[in-house]
């Protein structure tokens, strides 16, 4: 059986080239640009990584380089820079190893169901993670983290605009 190949959503390719959903829409709509076709479900786009990765090498200018392993540890997510991509990671990780939010629960210590709340955290009976659940939700899904510098200042958005992060402190 052969594995499933990785896909992108927008916002991890926005993320990755530093740009916005309508510079996206417009590489997509390009034929010169000949930019990777993404795959629609349900309203949302998901890029396969080895097209972006071919139409990266194909103009010359690859510029994403993450590391297969830090530290003698593999690389299991991309960039995380909001708590939301945070709980995509989380919620990717333990469906890479094929648990169910129970079994996360079992080995981390948490209470039965916390960790559904957890990746739910936007719904009524979702939660948000506080300092105490922090490491025991790492240790259930055997990861850890690891900061890097970043090529720019992240933004954060105020009102419906975009803020420089030191400036938003």
């Amino acid at each position: 059986m052969k594995p499933a190949e990785r896909h992108l959503d927008s916002a991890q390719v926005r993320a990755r080239f530093g740009i916005s959903k309508p510079t996206l829409y417009r590489w997509m709509n390009d034929p010169e640009m000949g930019f990777p076709k993404p795959v629609r479900i349900k309203k949302r786009y998901y890029f396969p990584e080895s097209a972006i990765e071919a139409w990266e090498e194909a103009r010359g200018k690859s510029q994403h380089h993450e590391p297969e392993t830090v530290a003698g540890c593999p690389v299991v997510s991309g960039i995380i820079s909001s708590y939301a991509d945070f709980v995509e990671a989380m919620t990717a990780r333990r469906n890479e190893l094929g648990i169910s939010c129970l079994e996360v629960d079992m080995r981390s210590g948490m209470h039965d169901g916390y960790a559904n709340k957890l990746e739910n955290w936007r719904k009524p009976y979702g939660r948000g993670m506080g300092t105490e659940i922090f490491p025991l939700w790492l240790g259930g899904l055997r990861v850890g983290v690891v900061l890097v510098d970043l090529p720019r200042r992240p933004y954060v958005r105020r009102n419906g605009k975009k803020v420089d992060a030191a400036a938003a402190a």
